[in-house]
């Protein structure tokens, strides 16, 4: 298995590494293009779609504990959790047409439409294909995930040259129109060429609502709870600045919020890997144990040379992005470097063996749920007091206790093995 575990991680680094360069194109072209408070408007629209997710529900994320038990019942299974998927993107798509109306009225911009529209379609994407990847990742291909995911990347930054000739939220909602449509397109096609599975096989009547009920409770609800806590703790600034400061200052924000972002993408790797890992194992607690250090050890060593990588190149790292040298940019990312190394890199290990080898819903409520409730306070105190500089400073203050409550729980749970 050995083989099989560095073979997912070598592949899936490759696709990130491959991402990581086209992401880093692509932003250049979208912010030296499009006006700041453009920018903003992306910003503010990340910020509530932050709140949005929580109807995002990845009933699938179960297959990477459970895949094991779906051997000679793929078709069913997948069936199932893909016309979950279809009824929650409709849902999902009846908010975002309120979220719309209501920014538009809130900040008086026509272009909160192409933005909130923009970020759906990826989502809806995403969601229709959600239960492939997370299979096929979980099986041992991530050769086949990496393919399809750096194809949907080279259309991405191949579309986004057009920002040159049309630096509008409007090119860049049809632009992400395209790329999901191709993307969806080519998972469906390799789905139907590797297990002979279709559109054919989606019925209501053969809806198994009680198997969906059995995961959801079971496994998937803890699972997306904790999800979209974690991505309300990354991605919930802008929602809490746009109460106190301009679209242009939050504008600013997001470059800093973006940019850091790199930061995430081994550690990213490193934790899923290191859960489906995990999944193989979960009975043999001296084996999840072994696992467990050698992540430790490989994801703290990542996450002191991110920072130091941050701490002496940042500064270029945000010229080559904006065209020139900012300060409070910098500053602002570099604390929220901090929080993420914090979280996904020194406590991410703690958290994928909490939630594949103990009880996940113990994990969110012991941890998650304090560390959101925690969080709100913080983002909303810094935002009222300090603007951004709070906000920011807030993220390595959140990263912290994050990792002191893992902890925490972890050392509890292994005491008591």
């Amino acid at each position: 298995m050995k083989r099989l575990i560095v073979s997912n991680i070598f592949y899936s680094l490759i696709e990130k590494f491959v991402l990581i360069g086209f992401q880093f194109i692509t932003s250049i072209i979208i912010i030296r293009n499009l006006p700041r408070e453009d920018y903003g408007i992306i910003g503010v629209v990340a910020g509530y779609f932050v709140f949005l997710n929580l109807l995002n529900i990845s009933m699938e994320s179960i297959i990477l504990r459970d895949h094991k038990n779906y051997e000679g019942k793929e078709k069913e299974i997948l069936s199932n959790f893909l016309i979950f998927n279809i009824i929650k993107s409709m849902i999902f798509l009846f908010f975002a047409i309120v979220l719309s109306v209501l920014l538009i009225n809130m900040f008086e911009k026509i272009e909160f439409i192409y933005s909130i529209f923009s970020i759906t379609t990826l989502l809806i994407a995403e969601s229709l294909v959600a239960p492939f990847v997370i299979y096929f990742t979980a099986k041992f291909n991530q050769q086949l995930v990496t393919k399809i995911s750096i194809a949907k990347a080279t259309l991405n930054l191949l579309l986004t040259i057009g920002l040159f000739m049309y630096p509008t939220l409007e090119y860049i909602l049809i632009k992400d129109i395209f790329v999901s449509f191709f993307y969806v397109s080519v998972w469906f096609y390799l789905v139907y060429k590797y297990l002979d599975f279709s559109l054919y096989y989606l019925s209501l009547k053969e809806f198994d609502f009680q198997f969906i009920k059995k995961s959801f409770f079971g496994f998937s609800l803890w699972s997306h709870l904790i999800g979209s806590v974690t991505n309300f703790i990354y991605k919930s600034d802008t929602f809490f600045l746009s109460m106190f400061v301009g679209l242009t200052t939050i504008g600013n924000y997001n470059i800093a919020l973006n940019s850091a972002n790199i930061a995430n993408i081994i550690p990213g790797i490193l934790g899923y890997q290191n859960g489906v890992a995990l999944s193989h194992v979960k009975n043999d607690i001296k084996k999840a144990k072994r696992i467990t250090i050698q992540f430790l050890k490989l994801s703290f060593l990542i996450g002191i040379v991110t920072l130091l990588g941050f701490y002496l190149f940042g500064n270029y790292y945000i010229y080559l992005i904006t065209g020139e040298y900012n300060e409070d940019i910098y500053f602002y990312m570099m604390c929220i470097v901090t929080g993420l190394v914090i979280v996904k890199t020194f406590a991410s290990p703690f958290s994928a063996y909490l939630t594949i080898i103990f009880d996940i819903k113990e994990y969110f409520v012991n941890v998650i749920l304090k560390i959101s409730i925690f969080s709100t306070i913080i983002y909303l105190i810094g935002a009222m007091l300090e603007g951004t500089n709070g906000v920011a400073i807030g993220n390595i203050i959140i990263g912290i206790m994050f990792f002191m409550l893992t902890l925490k729980n972890f050392i509890i749970e292994v005491r008591n093995v």
